[in-house]
């Protein structure tokens, strides 16, 4: 069982980074949290890619299908607490992970190659 605390504090992090964020149940009985607009939070990389998905004509489902099999997914929760807990280790990876992606941009790589050689 999940400490209380550990629950409460998962929550408010969600909830200060997505106030109006919502405890959400799929089909199969796994619950997950989700933004206002209904966007599983765990996997927001995955709406996030569709939005930016520039198809090259209607026939580029390929392409799509392919762009979103790169993208790692986090499977839903068995509980409530867990969920919480889910969402808020997404928030803050998510968070690292763009924080870092600037630092290691290929523009910035290939400009520090230029200056090194």
């Amino acid at each position: 069982m999940i400490d209380k605390n550990k629950f409460e504090k998962a929550q408010k992090a969600v909830l200060k980074k997505y106030p109006e964020a919502k405890l959400m149940c799929d089909w199969s009985g796994q619950f997950f949290i989700a933004t206002k607009e209904g966007k599983d939070i765990c996997n927001l990389q995955i709406s996030q890619t569709i939005d930016k998905y520039d198809f090259d004509g209607e026939e580029d489902l390929y392409g799509f299908n392919s762009a979103l099999n790169k993208i790692p997914t986090v499977p839903h929760a068995d509980t409530i607490n867990q969920a919480w807990l889910q969402a808020e280790v997404a928030i803050r990876s998510n968070h690292i992970v763009n924080r870092n992606n600037g630092k290691f941009s290929d523009e910035k790589i290939m400009k520090k190659i230029i200056q090194d050689g």
